[in-house]
């Protein structure tokens, strides 16, 4: 069995190009390097919480007491959970799944991609996915959504091999995987359902009956996993589980539907709203010597002294589609959206054939004799419902890493087209001139949209990179030598350039990039003679005063990230407003009621002085202002300003 194995692994790395090997090793660097230094405090906490008990683990609940859960399904704090319950919950065991899943992405994106298209268009696609910034920057997270991805990917992979060797048991992977996907992030996880759908329906080759029993199938069993976890809150009694979290109504519907449904997507049944970002003047440069976006402004008073300004708030219009081809959102994306465009056209011609322009319906005929056209079909389908989704998703301009459910079918068709790009410049056609065009303004268009945030001796690079190969190419095309090592090399090294600019900004990014702001952190105005974090200071207090016993709650806050940082070192917290401060988790009396038995015997207060939407404060004022009236005043206690530190006098 050893022998076996053996043969099977070394079979494997004989069949793999070298190119997959540098696409790997690239991405598992980008990844690696960055593991520990950006988690998300908010589901860090939820992770520490979920391995309290196996009831705050099935219900993803937020805090160790189990009243309110996480705002969204299980699966991917699941999977963090594993990781923290071996190495222990750290800012880089969260994160460690998402590390590893990217990475194995790469690898699986080329394997699927070589079956039909060959080793150059697999190769491209994964040297893609490796450096793309939006995909490096969330699979070194632990947000949801490099797991999504993940498992579309591998939903994707699924109902090719459906397609291509007619087996039910892929086709049943399929509807499990898109469950899981759905239990990960829910409705963003059906985005490319529709391309995946028409693909099996048109593709397979099988009678329209049987098709639709297959395709019934699938859904059956999608939905049945969808809906396991789902079905199972909602048949649970509220007293027997954590609120329902970001819910007005305590409602499992309600977070599926509006929250992490209609909520992100409103632009679809109404007007645009204005999205406010903070626009900052003065800004400090970066270590390239550009603007720095996302940093708190400043002037000079003396020459030598910097003085820091309230930023300008100023009303930014959503542009919608358009505005995935400028930053801060094109920026996620590599600047390659156009050439993942121009690789769709180029990826329709063959299958836009004669026969189809005289007998339209012969294109399904193509679609089912072809895994080149259906495939390629597929990933292009996938890419246009996923941009006019994020294009036109209000939500894409405050949260432009969601665009990373783009990335994917992006890698695969610039892949793709590279594939027939290849293919076009080794028949010397009228087309191979317009190669050269698209490379030199897909080069172009990068520099003008990273100037602000790379060197200038990336810029060199780049341009020197792109010059050489056009003029190589265009001499080798002009003397009918395009089939030539040199030529081909140039190509070659003409399409990595187009690379380099997004890897450089993936190096630098830190935990976002793009000229989206931090909103102000949700703490209280802390003296500013104070050399030590607040935050150490009250934790200690509390570490050496609170009576750390089964079902006591140590701290109280309004909002979960005031609450995280306590919860991830192991200080049993709550946040009675949930995530955002607004959910209406507790009565006067409930509160009460649960402050003279479990707790909190502390409470963490907002400042009074922050300015704050009063509309979204008030579902909790009644109680704030009941401690404030009843409770102590043990601010002292730890040198904070008055107000914000309260005793339980119970």
């Amino acid at each position: 069995m050893q022998t076996n194995l053996r043969q099977s692994l070394l079979f494997v790395l004989r069949s793999m190009e070298p190119g997959i090997l540098v696409a790997v090793l690239l991405g598992a660097t980008l990844r690696f390097t960055r593991l520990g230094e950006y988690d998300n405090s908010y589901y860090t906490a939820t992770v520490s919480s979920m391995l309290q008990s196996t009831h705050n683990f099935f219900f993803a609940s937020f805090d160790t007491a189990g009243v309110v859960m996480v705002d969204k399904p299980p699966v991917s704090f699941w999977v963090q959970g594993v990781s923290a319950a071996i190495f222990g919950v750290s800012s880089w065991s969260v994160v460690l799944p998402q590390v590893i899943a990217g990475i194995l992405a790469i690898a699986i994106l080329y394997w699927i991609i070589r079956r039909v298209f060959g080793p150059i268009a697999a190769i491209v696609s994964s040297m893609v996915m490796a450096v793309v910034p939006a995909s490096v920057i969330i699979d070194s997270r632990n947000e949801p959504d490099s797991l999504l991805a993940f498992t579309l990917l591998l939903a994707a992979v699924s109902i090719i091999l459906a397609v291509q060797t007619g087996k039910w048991r892929w086709l049943i992977a399929f509807g499990v995987l898109m469950g899981i996907s759905f239990n990960t992030k829910m409705l963003i996880a059906f985005i490319p359902l529709p391309a995946f759908l028409m693909y099996y329906t048109f593709a397979s080759n099988y009678p329209i009956r049987q098709i639709i029993v297959r395709v019934a199938t699938a859904m059956a069993v999608l939905i049945l996993v969808s809906m396991s976890w789902v079905t199972i809150v909602a048949l649970t009694p509220a007293e027997n589980r954590p609120f329902v979290g970001s819910t007005p109504d305590n409602a499992i519907q309600t977070l599926v539907v509006k929250y992490n449904g209609i909520n992100r997507f409103t632009s679809f049944i109404g007007p645009r709203p204005r999205q406010p970002l903070r626009q900052q003047l003065n800004r400090p440069v970066n270590q390239f010597g550009r603007l720095q976006s996302g940093n708190t402004p400043s002037i000079q008073t003396d020459g030598n002294v910097p003085t820091q300004i309230p930023p300008i708030n100023r009303e930014v219009t959503d542009r919608g589609l358009l505005g995935l081809f400028s930053n801060p959102l094109a920026n996620q994306l590599g600047w390659l959206l156009p050439l993942s465009l121009l690789s769709v056209i180029l990826l329709l011609v063959p299958t836009l054939s004669k026969e189809v322009y005289r007998k339209p319906i012969t294109f399904f005929t193509i679609l089912r004799q072809s895994h080149v056209s259906g495939q390629a079909i597929m990933w292009a389908a996938w890419l246009g419902t996923a941009l006019v989704t994020f294009g036109l998703a209000n939500s894409t301009t405050t949260h432009a890493y969601y665009l990373v459910g783009i990335v994917t079918p992006l890698s695969a068709t610039i892949g793709i087209g590279a594939y027939y790009m290849f293919n076009t410049f080794k028949n010397r056609s009228t087309f191979s001139w317009l190669l050269l065009l698209v490379l030199i303004i897909s080069a172009f268009y990068q520099m003008y949209g990273a100037y602000s945030l790379i060197a200038d001796w990336v810029m060199v690079i780049v341009i020197s990179g792109i010059s050489v190969a056009v003029l190589i190419m265009a001499i080798g095309l002009y003397k009918n030598l395009q089939t030539e090592h040199l030529t081909i090399s140039a190509l070659a090294f003409g399409t990595s350039a187009l690379l380099i600019i997004p890897l450089v900004i993936s190096v630098t990014a830190g935990d976002r990039i793009g000229n989206l702001p931090h909103a102000p952190a949700m703490q209280p105005n802390f003296p500013p003679e104070s050399t030590e974090s607040p935050n150490v200071q009250l934790s200690q207090f509390l570490l050496d005063n609170g009576v750390d016993s089964p079902g006591t709650i140590i701290l109280g806050t309004v909002r979960a990230r005031e609450a995280a940082p306590f919860i991830i070192q192991g200080i049993s917290s709550i946040a009675i407003g949930g995530f955002s401060g607004t959910d209406p988790i507790f009565t006067i009396d409930s509160f009460r009621n649960m402050a003279s038995e479990e707790g909190p015997q502390y409470f963490f207060m907002p400042s009074q002085g922050r300015a704050t939407n009063v509309r979204r404060k008030a579902p909790q004022e009644p109680i704030l202002g009941y401690i404030r009236k009843h409770w102590e005043d043990g601010s002292h206690f730890v040198e904070l300003p008055l107000g914000t530190l309260y005793v339980n006098p119970n």
